[in-house]
C-alpha cells in the first residue's frame, strides 16, 4: 500500500499506481517502492523519485518537491471539481429526502383521518342502545300446521329435539 503524503488530496485524487511508473534509465516497469514516491528499478538498479501526479522521474527528492509545486493549481481545481460533484449529490439527496418527508406527511394525515373515523364509529356504537334479543316465536299449534307435517311422526320428534 502506498504511504500517505503530507497532502492527502494529492495522494487520494492523483496518485499513480506503481505499475504506471517506469524507470527513466531503462524504461522498464519492474520497480520496488522504497519509500514515499521513491523507487528502485529491479532490472538496472537505478534509484529515483517519481511524481505521484504525472509520473515524471527525478534523481533527488528536492527536485520532486520543486516539481510538485507545479501541480498545485491542478490539484486545487481537481479538489474543487470533486467538491462541486459532492455538493450536487448532496442537493439531490436533500431533494429526495424532502420528497420522502412530504410523502410521510400525507400518510400521517391519512392515518389521522382513519383514526378520527374509527373514533367516531366507536362513539356511535357505544351511544347506540344494544339490540333487544329477539322474542322467541311461539310454537304453532297443530291446527296451524299443514297436514303432511301434522301427520309425520319424524318431524314431530325432530321438533321436540330442537332440530328444526
Amino acid at each position: 500500500m502506498r504511504p500517505q503524503t503530507g497532502n492527502i488530496y494529492l495522494t487520494a485524487l492523483h496518485a499513480l499506481p506503481v505499475s504506471s511508473v517506469r524507470c527513466p534509465k531503462c524504461g522498464r516497469g519492474e520497480l520496488r517502492e522504497v519509500g514515499e514516491n521513491h523507487y528502485l528499478c529491479r532490472y538496472c538498479g537505478h534509484e529515483f523519485y517519481a511524481c505521484p501526479v504525472c509520473g515524471e522521474a527525478f534523481a533527488h527528492q528536492r527536485q520532486l518537491a520543486a516539481h510538485t509545486k507545479k501541480h498545485r493549481g491542478v490539484e486545487e481545481r481537481a479538489i474543487a471539481k470533486e467538491l462541486g460533484a459532492l455538493r450536487e449529490l448532496l442537493e439531490e439527496l436533500k431533494a429526495l429526502l424532502e420528497e420522502v418527508l412530504a410523502g410521510q406527511k400525507v400518510i400521517l394525515a391519512k392515518l389521522d383521518e382513519l383514526l378520527e373515523m374509527q373514533r367516531r364509529a366507536l362513539a356511535l356504537l357505544s351511544a347506540k342502545p344494544a339490540p333487544a334479543p329477539a322474542a322467541e316465536a311461539a310454537e304453532p299449534s297443530d291446527e296451524e300446521l299443514p297436514d303432511f307435517v301434522r301427520d309425520n311422526p319424524w318431524l314431530r320428534v325432530l321438533g321436540e329435539r330442537g332440530g328444526g
